[in-house]
């Protein structure tokens, strides 16, 4: 009888732990409303025709960005996170300013390494990403029906070393440590993220579907490191600014 109970429990640990788990969580994307700093209300006063114009513009770009939608698909310790194709706009200027140069790339991730595909400066980039390390901070809200933790990160963005503040709201209750634009390494996913005054949220999660889950690593493209990266559109620009007389 013992021996029978010993093999069923090996048995139910064996069918337990070769069970997939694995997600698709559809993001959005908006901007963060602030009040007009006191240069913006100069400037308005100043030449109210041309603020309108801005504004105009501005507002063009935040109503792309409420079009665009992002999926995160997760397989076990694998993710992929990119941008969903989305139909010809009719701004396509504020389309293609609403994506912005990192929302077009492919984030991969897994348990060692952190990769980002992109298009810049004429070139395919496969640009090799640094660890995150994490504070957890005392912040708590309910983000849907999910409660959710607050944490925060530093990131250098740029080859000057200057630094960003990234602040990430993430719930234990879904044991992935994955989130938008390769962001990744707390226990539990991102359901929203804010970066570059941009907030990216989770819109639909979708775990444990019969839908066939496919995440491939990325393999093409110029491999560097993010310093390197940063280092070629610094002399990139160095260039651009040469050529054009400045």
């Amino acid at each position: 009888m013992k021996k029978n109970i010993y093999l069923l429990l090996i048995f139910l640990s064996i069918s337990i732990n070769s069970q997939e788990f694995k997600g698709i969580i559809e993001y959005g994307k908006k901007s963060i409303k602030k009040e007009l700093s006191e240069k913006s209300k100069k400037r308005k006063k100043e030449n109210p025709e041309l603020f309108k114009k801005f504004e105009k513009v501005r507002n063009a770009i935040s109503e792309a960005e409420k079009k665009l939608t992002f999926k995160l698909l997760f397989k076990n310790n694998i993710s992929i996170f990119k941008v969903n194709p989305m139909l010809q706009s009719d701004n396509k200027r504020a389309y293609e300013t609403a994506i912005g140069g990192y929302d077009a790339g492919i984030y991969f991730n897994d348990t060692s390494e952190r990769l980002l595909q992109l298009n810049a400066y004429g070139e395919l980039f496969l640009i090799k990403k640094p660890k995150l390390k994490w504070i957890i901070l005392k912040e708590r809200k309910k983000i849907g029906k999910y409660n959710c933790l607050k944490a925060t990160t530093v990131i250098i963005i740029n080859s000057k070393g200057k630094k960003r503040v990234i602040t990430a709201w993430f719930t234990p209750k879904i044991p992935v440590a994955f989130g938008p634009l390769g962001y990744s390494g707390l226990s539990g996913l991102i359901l929203e993220l804010e970066v570059y005054k941009k907030i990216y949220y989770a819109k639909k999660i979708t775990l444990n579907s019969e839908e066939e889950i496919e995440v491939k690593k990325p393999t093409k493209g110029i491999l560097v490191t993010e310093n390197e990266f940063q280092n070629v559109g610094k002399e990139t620009m160095r260039k651009l600014k040469k050529n054009n007389g400045f």
